[in-house]
């Protein structure tokens, strides 16, 4: 074959396809008129199958030089190019050729691929599209991408890159020869899932992912390979001119969407397409479309019109395949064996979830598929933790059957109680009505039915409120009692039990809406109007009743209540008055009966909130002595009272704190001596009781204390082992109650915790992945909880480690708008709350990494020129502004140690800019800084 004869022979023999073979023979002697050479060329083609695969494929696929270059000899084994030795060829495709090939130099062993352009390929639009995906690959750093050692161009001209070599088996292949289960294949299809996310946070689309395009490795790590059609999210003019010329080739047909089969614009959702595709196959073993051609009209029409069925309903069916030269036949068995054993089995694990997560990737309309492939796998994430996914219509009904597979035996009790309740009111209903002249016998009823709404409320809220997962379960316990007794609120006046028990289910509901210190819906104001109504009530008792303990205990709660409310929305001061308040009534109720465990311990937890509320209010040597005080009576307790849980957890939770305050002041020693006496109560409470939520997260807590003292000394890997054991338990408890608010945000400072490790420990790029996971919570955080200022507060303080991410990485530009938008969140903080010394010392050290940023910039003045003098000024400026800050902290005693070294360092900083700058503005800028 020739290049002069290629166009008659793709003609010929693209029109032979068109007749049954009977009538074949006669066109091809028609159309070969006599040429002997030509027509055993074109029915060589079209006698083997494989032969005509090709040629239909190049005829869709590639361009037409590709099927010219398989047929004429490229680069030679034994060849040398750089480095490297080639070895052998391990693969070809439209534009190069791969080979296997080893370090030739003796410096060191090692075997690497190496991708060069194809002889006869190297024109200017292919030389230019291998050049892209050098470049692309040049860009990505991730496990599961191979990654790029070297590259260059040949003696003949051509380029060429080296990668790692990977010994492993494609995609499908692997999982079916280990016979990896449904689940095993969704983890494994997860880590692709990260590399192609990974990839489109760099602004790369894949465009051509199948299974022979990752390669699983013998430890099971799946490897992204072939960039070479790939495109970026925002292309220069010139790749766009080049992929509006070969939009109709850049594709493999079983593994198009169909944006690529009409030759319209690519996104990153057309590799969620693609994942889908492979998903699909991944788990039944058949592809989504059949084709009776290979013709672009017939493969565009299938792709784009035709709805595949569902995974569950193909995995029933047989189909011919052609894995090589050879047909075979692909049964239901056959399938099954090397998934879930059984047909049956396979059908039942595939329907549901996985078919509408499945054929939502594979939606026709880009906009309907999953918005990012992060979401299809944590869809996917989802649905391996038996909660409700994303693809599927999210009905009432949908969630329950969620629910209860996750709490059969909870769910089972609380059904039977609930049936009892309903029961116990249609019964005292139907009495009211058949007997109305019978006063006494409906006010029994009424008794009995308020008793079972209490029981309903307090008994069983109480047992499920430690179980994960019981967010929305408990809020619905809660409200359908509390709506019922709010119905008997006109019945209250007079009745101080009635009122006794509102105040309580105040208490009750606003804990399940919007309690910082456990598990909450995150509604922050509807949790303090809720405790302001049991407020209400309680000064009424009390003032009816003033000596009932039972009442003035939850006037002490429902002080205790507001003031957490207050601090979370970062009202520090009246959460301090209402605290002084509390702490009153505490020590009142304790000198009323020293000897009674429960006063003592209550007193100690008093003083420990007394103390948060001092911390936050900026006033740290009271603090630290309310939480010795707070130490000292519980620690005094009876030797019964203090091996109960109660008083250990409250032990635990001083040591904490003291931890916290003595780590501010850098002693270093106490605080991990306190530290590490809270984890041993605290693994202790965890292991008796494996399904309390609030004890693993205590726990979490713990081992995050532990790991930032540890860092702080020095122990950065230390640090970061403790920190992963906390986030593992974070990890756990947000997947298990989604709805709960402090569970996710537990997580997302988890993730910041690592990042900030990481980042100390020179891992910049993996600090900055994590720090983007954290930023991700808790923006999702802050829209639904506006009015949350730990959640905002939190928010702004990563956004600005973040920006010394990309400072210490000398991404200056990226790291000054991270500064800038954490900046902005800390002043309406500050603005709303004056008097929180926590917000202000992160805006002085946020005034102060902007300062710097300008300073490093005006320092490289050479490529700024004509801006260092405003550069210089603007970082004097921002230096100036975090100095005030200092100041004012300082002269209200409200610097820890470490805080107040910043001062002179800022002085240092001013100083510097003043002398980059000409004699005459200095005299200016430190005549102004005299002046305040």
């Amino acid at each position: 074959m020739t290049p002069e004869r290629w166009p008659q022979i793709k003609q010929i023999v693209h029109q032979a396809l068109e007749y049954e073979p009977g009538q074949r023979a006669v066109y091809l002697a028609e159309a070969c008129a006599g040429d002997s050479a030509l027509l055993l060329e074109i029915e060589s083609l079209l006698a083997s199958p494989e032969k005509s695969r090709k040629f239909l494929e190049t005829l869709v696929l590639e361009d037409e030089t590709n099927w010219l270059t398989d047929h004429f000899p490229d680069t030679a084994e034994g060849t040398r190019i750089s480095a490297y030795q080639i070895l052998h060829e391990i693969g070809h495709g439209g534009m190069g050729t791969v080979y296997l090939a080893a370090r030739s130099d003796d410096q060191y062993d090692q075997k690497v691929a190496i991708k060069i352009v194809k002889r006869g390929m190297d024109t200017d639009f292919i030389l230019s599209r291998f050049r892209n995906e050098r470049q692309i690959l040049a860009n990505l750093d991730h496990p599961n991408i191979g990654r790029l050692l070297d590259g260059g161009v040949t003696s003949d001209g051509r380029p060429y890159f080296v990668m790692e070599y990977i010994e492993g088996k494609p995609f499908d292949e692997y999982c079916d020869t280990h016979h990896l289960s449904i689940t095993e294949r969704l983890q494994l299809f997860q880590k692709v899932c990260a590399a192609v996310h990974y990839a489109h946070q760099n602004l790369v689309v894949h465009r051509d992912i199948k299974p022979s395009n990752i390669l699983v490795t013998g430890e099971g790590i799946p490897k992204l390979l072939d960039f070479g059609i790939a495109k970026l999210v925002h292309p220069t003019d010139t790749d766009e001119t080049l992929e509006t010329l070969t939009v109709q080739r850049v594709m493999t047909p079983e593994y198009a969407s169909p944006e690529q089969a009409r030759g319209e614009r690519i996104t990153t959702a057309t590799d969620v397409y693609l994942l889908g595709v492979l998903l699909y196959e991944l788990l039944t073993g058949h592809r989504p479309y059949r084709f009776t051609s290979r013709l672009p009209e017939e493969v565009a029409k299938v792709i784009c019109e035709k709805d595949p069925p569902r995974p569950s309903t193909v995995v029933t069916r047989e189909a011919l395949i052609q894995p090589r030269d050879e047909f075979a036949k692909l049964t239901p068995e056959i399938v099954s064996q090397t998934r879930e054993g059984r047909p049956e089995k396979l059908r039942r694990r595939l329907s549901g979830d996985l078919d509408n997560i499945v054929l939502k990737a594979l939606n026709k309309e880009p906009q309907r598929r999953y918005a990012s492939v992060e979401q299809l796998s944590e869809d996917i994430h989802r649905h391996l933790a038996g909660m409700p996914v994303i693809a599927r219509k999210d009905t009432l009904g949908y969630r329950t059957v969620k629910f209860v597979s996750r709490h059969k035996a909870g769910v089972g009790v609380a059904i039977l109680l609930i049936l009892t309740l309903l029961s116990g009111i249609l019964s005292t209903l139907w009495q009211a009505r058949v007997a109305r002249v019978e006063r006494a016998r409906a006010e029994k009823r009424f008794g009995d039915v308020r008793k079972l709404a209490n029981s309903f409320m307090f008994e069983i809220h109480d047992a499920i409120e430690n179980l994960p997962g019981s967010t929305k379960p408990r809020e619905l316990l809660v409200r359908r009692a509390l709506e019922y007794l709010d119905s008997l609120a006109q019945e209250a006046s007079g009745d101080l039990t009635l009122q006794h028990e509102l105040a309580r289910s105040y208490l009750k509901v606003g804990d399940v809406q919007g309690y910082p210190l456990g598990a909450n819906l995150g509604d922050t104001p509807g949790a303090l109007a809720s405790y302001r109504k049991a407020l209400l009530l309680c000064e009424s008792l009390v003032s009816a009743s003033p000596n009932n303990h039972s009442f003035r205990k939850d006037l002490l709660i429902s002080h205790e209540r507001i003031g957490d409310s207050l601090s979370a929305t970062g009202e520090t001061a009246k959460a301090l008055e209402q605290h002084r308040k509390a702490l009153e009534i505490s020590k009142a109720l304790f000198s009323a009966d020293p000897s009674e465990p429960t006063r003592r311990r209550t007193l100690g937890v008093s003083y420990v909130k007394l103390g948060e509320a001092l911390t936050a209010n900026g006033d740290r040597p009271q603090a630290l002595q309310a939480f010795r005080k707070a130490l000292d009576m519980a620690e005094t307790s009876n030797a019964s009272d203090a091996a109960s849980p109660g008083t250990r957890r409250l032990i635990a939770v001083i040591r904490v704190k003291l931890g916290e305050l003595l780590t501010e002041t850098a002693d270093f020693p106490d605080a991990l001596a306190n530290y590490q006496k809270a984890l041993e109560l605290r693994e202790q409470l965890a292991r008796e009781d494996s399904t309390n939520a609030q004890a693993k997260r205590d726990l979490a807590a713990s081992y995050e204390k532990l790991a930032a003292v540890m860092a702080n000394t020095g122990d950065i890997s230390g640090g970061l082992g403790y920190q992963r054991r906390s986030m593992k338990i974070d990890e756990v408890l947000a997947a298990a109650d989604p709805a709960n608010v402090d569970a996710q945000l537990d997580l997302a400072i988890s993730q910041s915790n690592i990042a900030e490790l990481l980042s100390l420990s020179g891992k910049l790029s993996e600090a900055k992945e994590s720090y983007r996971k954290a930023l991700s919570i808790l923006e999702a955080l802050a829209r639904t909880n506006p009015s949350n200022t730990e959640i905002r507060f939190t928010l702004a303080d990563d956004t600005i480690k973040m920006g010394h991410c990309f400072m210490n990485n000398g991404e200056i530009v990226t790291a000054h708008r991270h500064y800038q938008e954490g900046v902005i969140v800390l002043q309406s903080l500050v603005t709303a709350d004056p008097s929180n010394a926590e917000f202000r010392n992160a805006l002085a050290v946020s005034f102060q990494k902007i300062g710097e940023a300008h300073a490093r910039t005006a320092a490289r003045s050479k490529m700024f020129r004509g801006t260092e003098t405003e550069l210089w000024r603007a970082a004097h400026s921002w230096y100036k502004k975090s100095l005030d800050v200092w100041l004012s902290l300082r002269r209200q005693g409200a610097l820890s140690k470490s805080q107040a070294e910043a001062v002179p360092a800022v002085e240092r900083e001013i100083a510097k800019c003043e002398a980059a700058l000409g004699k005459k503005e200095r005299v200016a800028l430190q005549a102004d800084r005299s002046s305040h």
